[in-house]
């Protein structure tokens, strides 16, 4: 067996422990002194490449030994696989709920959320004990995130009229009202028709639809009780009328100068 040949047959081995350069013409055989006491098969390949009879090819050159400084490191290393486990939280969601037995504003936790625990299995890669990749082979849920439960107030909220009835509502504004007759110098021109195509009439008021919407029935009263305009729908708008400000549908001028400007209270039904 020629230089080369043999040279070749010690590769697989020396794959860990040393350096081995072959090209068409010269075969370098690399030994190495120890600077690690625990490898073994580097030892075992430099005893081996120094006690070899080596019987060179005319295309053949003598081997070359170059040996590594004490604290140098091969260029190949020692590469393992093994599983690694590990576990992670999984977030609970948060339920909601309506309670028509709570006040509107109220809320109650029926149930504490408890997080989940899913569990991944990756196969890591590693060089010289060093992790250097990692592949996820698989992942389940271990256990089952439980959903947190929250209930909030729908009661509907309830007043008294004027006339002492009593009646429910979505929620109440505070405004200042002005009023407007059925007079087509009162009603931008349109005569008796209101913006929603309703005709005009007492219990008929123009809001600011991004306040209160069109259709919307509500009651309205001064804020002391002193006086109360009633039910009412809001079906007009006006150029005039933004915010929280509403105006009042009265049948006759005399009666709007009357009332004037006050404030008063909007509950929307």
């Amino acid at each position: 067996m020629n230089y080369n040949t043999r040279l070749k047959s010690f590769i697989a081995a020396a794959s860990a422990a040393a350096m081995i350069i072959v090209d068409s013409t010269t075969a370098v055989a690399a030994s190495v002194s120890y600077g690690n006491a625990d490898d073994i098969r580097m030892k075992a390949l430099n005893e081996y490449l120094s006690s070899a009879p080596v019987v060179l090819a005319s295309n053949d050159s003598e081997p070359t030994i170059i040996k590594l400084a004490k604290d140098s490191q091969s260029p190949i290393g020692k590469v393992t696989y093994a599983p690694v486990t590990e576990r992670e939280e999984v977030a609970f969601d948060t339920v909601k709920r309506k309670n028509d037995q709570l006040e509107k504003g109220q809320t109650v936790t029926v149930r504490e959320g408890v997080p989940g625990v899913k569990v991944k299995t990756y196969n890591v890669k590693y060089v010289n004990g060093v992790e250097t990749e990692r592949e996820l082979a698989e992942e389940y849920v271990e256990t089952a995130p439980v959903d947190k439960i929250v209930e909030y107030g729908n009661k509907a909220q309830q007043a008294v009229a004027a006339n002492g009835g009593t009646f429910t509502y979505k929620y109440v504004l505070t405004c200042e009202a002005t009023a407007y007759d059925m007079s087509p110098a009162q009603n931008g021109g349109y005569g008796g028709i209101t913006a929603t195509g309703v005709p005009l009439d007492k219990g008929v008021i123009a809001v600011d639809p991004k306040v209160i919407p069109l259709g919307s029935r509500v009651y309205i009263e001064a804020l002391d009780g002193s006086w109360s305009y009633g039910y009412a729908v809001a079906a007009d708008t006006g150029g005039a009328i933004k915010g929280n400000r509403v105006d009042l549908c009265y049948y006759t001028r005399s009666e709007c100068i009357q009332f004037g400007r006050r404030k008063c209270r909007v509950y929307v039904l």
